[in-house]
């Protein structure tokens, strides 16, 4: 097992943003757990102002996260997955491209060299990022969509080879500007998760949906090998393959946000859908390369029968995960339950996923007291970390307490609608601070303020 096998994902600058709180100080969370990786969402559109330009607060707040990040010996996966798009779409920045025209000058080829610039100005700015994962769920339609699709009755999004095309060449592109940066970041593919036809994609609907991914490296690797690409060598696409293996149920649903619910414990299929997975990269001579799972986990509604039943799984999952010699990193999704969702007005409607995108967290919400929950405990159990997360959470609380705000995110009618396509605590004066800190060893430390 790789030491960076443990990581966890959580878009903490975002939270920094929203609710005020110290994101570099969360970090602690992750060590105390005994995670040596972490994923951490770094949008392109939200820390430059252009292709070429970053936003220098924008700057200093991930670098501020990155070098925590560096004291505590955690690797970090730098993610995004929206983009720019140039003058002449109706859309600026997004999950959007133009129609796709190898034409020279075209908006899409346009859009090609923008995220080329645009990955090449990332990884320059931030030398400090190991891996970059250009793309986020690129097979389904809400992560990838024609330029104005949002602003439509979204009857017409791309087809699912459709799809499939646009992701090849933007991670080409997108590795293109990250090689050109010279800090020798590792390049992760695009993660794909489940397929759908309801997403957006058209694995026949009689297998279970996480063959998925599978099915769509398959797609995504014949193209780089037929030669009509712009390489032949996967190795100019990506350097670590990495998908999304959530356990999700194989019962009938009602709405796509079910699958979540219901689950059985992770067992031989969950491993089989990962192994099919690796066996399309042997198929076309990708097998000497290492596996990033950037997301899984298990939502519980706030259900405390099904927190403590999750919790099992988790470890179970892990324990198999573990198992798997081509798996480098699996990122446990989410560190935080995130309350501010069930402040948004009609949150069916306006949330991925719905009222289960609120209860991944492996902690409560800031607004609860950073507590651990169940699935903290299985997963320290399994890193033998010995921090203790009860007072590491209210330690990391306390230290965020001159950022706070707590405030309510503002859905745009974009987002709002980009959403559709997946179905305060008072607390008293701190006179006397305990500072707890945690060491590379994941052992926690106190000293008195």
């Amino acid at each position: 097992m790789d030491r960076r096998f443990f990581g966890i994902g959580e878009p903490l600058i975002q939270r920094q943003r929203d609710q005020g709180i110290d994101a570099a100080a969360y970090l602690d969370l992750v060590k105390g757990l005994g995670c040596n990786a972490f994923r951490s969402w770094m949008h392109l559109t939200e820390i430059l102002k252009d292709p070429s330009t970053p936003d220098q607060k924008a700057v200093e707040e991930h670098t501020r996260l990155l070098d925590r990040a560096k004291e505590l010996d955690i690797e970090v996966t730098g993610m995004s997955h929206e983009w720019f798009l140039p003058e002449g779409c109706i859309q600026r920045t997004g999950h959007a491209m133009p129609k796709r025209s190898l034409r020279e000058g075209s908006l899409y080829m346009q859009a090609l060299l923008m995220l080329e610039e645009s990955w090449y100005t990332m990884a320059r700015t931030f030398p400090q990022v190991s891996i970059w994962e250009v793309g986020n769920e690129w097979n389904l339609n809400a992560f990838l969509h024609p330029d104005g699709f949002l602003d439509t009755d979204m009857s017409e999004p791309f087809t699912a080879d459709e799809k499939i095309d646009i992701a090849v060449d933007m991670m080409y592109f997108a590795a293109k500007g990250i090689r050109r940066a010279g800090t020798g970041a590792k390049i992760a593919s695009f993660s794909p998760a489940l397929s759908t036809p309801g997403l957006g994609g058209d694995m026949p609907d009689y297998l279970p949906v996480m063959y998925g991914v599978a099915w769509t490296f398959d797609k995504v690797y014949s193209r780089i090998r037929s030669g009509e690409f712009w390489s032949d060598d996967p190795d100019d696409y990506f350097d670590i393959a990495a998908w999304h293996p959530y356990v999700f149920t194989n019962r009938e649903v009602n709405s796509d946000a079910e699958l979540f619910l219901n689950v059985d414990e992770p067992d031989s299929l969950w491993r089989s859908f990962n192994d099919a997975a690796y066996k399309v990269m042997k198929k076309y001579g990708d097998g000497h390369k290492q596996v990033i799972l950037t997301e899984t986990g298990f939502t519980d509604l706030g259900n405390p029968e099904l927190e403590e039943k999750y919790a099992r799984f988790n470890k179970k999952l892990l324990e198999i995960a573990s198992e798997l010699p081509y798996v480098r990193t699996l990122h446990n999704f989410r560190l935080l339950n995130e309350n501010a969702m069930l402040k948004r007005a009609g949150i069916e409607d306006n949330q991925i996923g719905g009222l289960t995108e609120v209860y991944f967290g492996i902690f409560t919400d800031p607004e609860d007291g950073c507590r651990p929950r169940k699935r903290a405990f299985a997963i320290q159990e399994m890193t033998g970390a010995e921090a203790d997360l009860e007072m590491l959470g209210r330690i990391t609380l306390t230290k965020s307490l001159h950022r706070r705000g707590f405030q309510t995110p503002q859905s745009g009618k974009q987002t709002s609608k980009m959403h559709k396509l997946f179905r305060d605590s008072s607390l008293g004066t701190v006179k006397k601070m305990q500072y707890l800190y945690v060491t590379q060893e994941g052992k926690t430390c106190r000293n008195i303020l």
